[in-house]
């Protein structure tokens, strides 16, 4: 029996679909290797220069003479990774003893074309020029600050910061308060590394001018540079009518233990969570006759104010395992008990809250 032409003619179209199916998996199988192959040939370059470079920047650092010549375009991105790694590890008086080799190798121009790169290339770039403390480049590197990455603006803030600090803080504050995507121990390493004191003006000039919301965001940071001078700060707030979660972050940095009674007044908050945060705070600040006040909180409806309770009795001068132990015998509530005993056995274990 004849096949149909038709028939025939399906049979070819799927013959010859199979082979351009076949040719186009051959093909993309051989650009995947071909780019791996030339990742990793890139990858051993790079490792290869940088190992070398971190050998000559030993060697200048150890007061050695070595001979200085532009980096050939395969060096940029080992030399860079060196640069970088080596000056995290620096102390200041330390790290201006490289800046002759940064600029002999062409660090400048070199960083310059990377700024034209993946956000990868661009942010080591950065933070290159940022090690080089290259005031000419301060100018380029501020557009960096707005960019929708969060680790390549971030980068250029930590960067501009060690150029010229006065006029980086300037800039760099006030977006703290406008940039959501920046996270805050970013933030907070970038102002507690600045080296003449003007992110702490820049945070009171911006304090000056911040509604309750943008405060209690400040003084976070405040609170990391300055503990002392934060003090006055979350003291004004704790003494004015500000919302529950102003409050409970006020409470969370208090650090001063002329705040004892104030921080007291707290621990019978109608919301949990300020309760909690005043009992935790309470432990931190307090004296051993608070354990009085603190003794009530192990009956707290809440499981969390009964849990901050006991690790801050736990906490007071005079108290210790043999204290509350003591304490757990004459409470009458068996939820107070029970939570002494978790208390207690994370303290065994050597468990940190």
């Amino acid at each position: 029996m004849e096949m149909p032409a038709n028939g025939t003619t399906l049979l070819t179209v799927a013959y010859w679909v199979a082979v351009l199916t076949l040719l186009l998996a051959f093909s993309l199988l051989t650009v995947i290797v071909f780019l791996r192959a030339r990742s990793r040939k890139r990858e051993l370059r790079d490792k290869r220069a940088q190992q070398h470079w971190t050998q000559v920047m030993k060697h200048v650092l150890a007061g050695e003479a070595v001979q200085l010549q532009p980096l050939k375009r395969d060096e940029v991105t080992g030399f860079i990774e060196a640069w970088n790694v080596i000056h995290e590890s620096l102390p200041q008086q330390d790290a201006v003893r490289l800046l002759p080799l940064g600029h002999g190798v062409g660090l400048v121009d070199a960083a310059r074309r990377m700024l034209r790169g993946n956000y990868h290339d661009c942010a080591m770039a950065i933070i290159a020029l940022g090690h080089l403390r290259e005031h000419d480049v301060f100018d380029e590197l501020v557009p960096f600050l707005n960019d929708r990455s969060p680790i390549v603006s971030l980068c250029a803030a930590h960067a501009l910061g060690k150029v010229d600090p006065p006029r980086a803080m300037a800039m760099f504050v006030p977006l703290v308060l406008q940039r959501d995507d920046w996270m805050p121990g970013n933030v907070a390493r970038i102002l507690a590394h600045n080296e003449d004191g003007s992110a702490l003006r820049e945070l009171d000039n911006a304090l000056l001018r911040a509604n309750t919301s943008t405060m209690v965001k400040l003084v976070r940071f405040l609170a990391d540079i300055d503990p002392g001078h934060a003090s006055g700060v979350i003291r004004q707030l704790l003494d004015s009518s500000v919302d529950d979660h102003t409050l409970s972050v006020c409470l969370q940095l208090v650090s001063d233990k002329e705040d004892r009674e104030r921080v007291a007044g707290f621990l019978d908050a109608p919301r949990w969570h300020v309760r909690m945060h005043a009992a935790s705070a309470l432990g931190r600040i307090g004296e051993a006759a608070d354990s009085q006040r603190l003794e009530p909180m192990l009956a707290d409806k809440v499981w969390w104010v009964r849990y901050r309770a006991a690790q801050a009795l736990l906490a007071l001068p005079g108290m210790g395992v043999d204290a509350l132990r003591l304490m757990q015998q004459r409470q009458g509530d068996a939820y107070g008990r029970d939570i002494i005993d978790q208390v207690l056995s994370e303290h065994d274990l050597g468990v940190v809250a």
